[in-house]
């Protein structure tokens, strides 16, 4: 009896369910300091072409060994043959264009609002899905929409009293991220259930970070006038914020319900304004705080909803 209760302990800690949602917060938090180290990466004098190159120099290497070793397996080749070209073009839109786009948008606005921007990503995918697969939202997710929406216009009209006009440019580049971004959710959900979520990561994160070496070729960009302040940070943005919390997602996914996940990844905009507060020395209002909450929320009853 005794031997039996020491025992349950430890079973219930190594269950798959507890530790996918382990790996979903380390993903979750991996993720959130994302923008954070955008921001440091601007402060040290880079630009949005600098900042993605850095991260793909330092992710890409590992994208492909993880995808050379997956290729051990006939059968993993085989799938790559079918299924390869979709997902690196998938990849490239996501972890690409989105990419860029986003990061683009942190040189004009708060790291609190272009998460918040980033999470409306869930909203989208119901509009397209409305679109394209003939699904219309339902009337908590239409509320839930507009809930969120008038979160974040909260804190965006906020900030654009305190930071100008600027605000507007860098909004609609986050809003366009997101868009992208959610594109490639509903296009990417089919190849996943073909290639599996490791294989279908390598592949897409392998093919951005090819594409955006090619875009620093023709950018001109010089290289060796890079701080090593700005490498130092780039090099943690594609390992910390890019490849290992791409890894502890993927884990999670095959451990836990989208319910579950998504339930998850909600603390990951409240992680954000956590550390842009105490590390970038970004404002926290009374409107940040209630923005924030409608926008969770919003996202909250959207994926209950889905689910």
């Amino acid at each position: 009896m005794n031997q039996t209760q020491q025992t349950l302990p430890t079973s219930r800690f190594s269950s798959p369910h507890q530790l996918g949602l382990l790996y979903a917060f380390i993903g979750c938090l991996l993720f959130s300091l994302k923008p954070i180290l955008v921001k440091l990466a601007y402060q040290a004098g880079g630009d949005a072409t600098s900042i993605m190159a850095l991260r793909a120099l330092s992710s890409l290497p590992l994208y492909l060994f993880t995808l050379v070793y997956l290729c051990r397996k006939s059968a993993t080749r085989s799938k790559i043959r079918q299924f390869g070209l979709p997902a690196a073009g998938i990849g490239i839109m996501g972890y690409y264009l989105a990419s860029f786009l986003d990061i683009s948008a942190l040189a004009f606005i708060s790291a609190q609002l272009e998460r918040l921007l980033i999470f409306l990503f869930p909203s989208f995918v119901v509009l397209i899905s409305w679109v394209i697969h003939k699904q219309p939202p339902s009337k908590i997710v239409l509320i839930a929409t507009a809930i969120g929406y008038a979160g974040t216009a909260l804190i965006l009209a906020h900030d654009f009293q305190t930071l100008g006009r600027s605000v507007t440019f860098g909004a609609a580049l986050a809003v366009a991220s997101a868009f992208v971004f959610a594109i490639y959710l509903v296009a990417s959900k089919p190849l996943i259930g073909q290639l599996g979520s490791s294989l279908f990561t390598s592949i897409g994160m392998g093919s951005a970070g090819s594409a955006i070496l090619v875009h620093l070729y023709f950018s001109g960009a010089q290289m060796q006038n890079w701080s090593s302040e700005l490498i130092t940070i780039g090099v943690a943005l594609g390992i910390i914020c890019t490849v290992l919390p791409s890894y502890f997602v993927a884990a999670a996914m095959a451990r836990l319900s989208p319910t579950q996940l998504s339930l998850t990844n909600n603390i990951g905009p409240a992680i954000t304004a956590l550390f842009a507060v105490l590390i970038l020395g970004e404002l926290f209002t009374v409107w940040h705080a209630i923005g924030m909450i409608l926008v969770i929320f919003s996202v909250v009853l959207i994926n209950r909803s889905k689910n």
